[in-house]
């Protein structure tokens, strides 16, 4: 089950976990699309840093709409 991170203690716990997360982000179309997948290294309230599968550092906004979830 994929559960939705929203608060600073669920990234803080998957950050500290070292948990793979995955980045949503809506289409053309509304409808949501996973974009990303990666390892938090750090975040604020503004944004997410991630160090992804494919070994690059991605920057994403939260209050963007973009979600992030984690395999529970």
């Amino acid at each position: 089950m994929m559960m939705t991170l929203t608060s600073d203690g669920d990234l803080f716990t998957a950050a500290l976990s070292q948990t793979t997360v995955s980045v949503w982000q809506t289409d053309e179309n509304g409808v949501f699309c996973e974009v990303d997948r990666g390892i938090i290294e750090e975040f604020t309230r503004i944004s997410i840093r991630m160090s992804t599968i494919t070994d690059e550092i991605a920057f994403y906004f939260r209050d963007d709409g973009t979600e992030f979830r984690a395999e529970t």
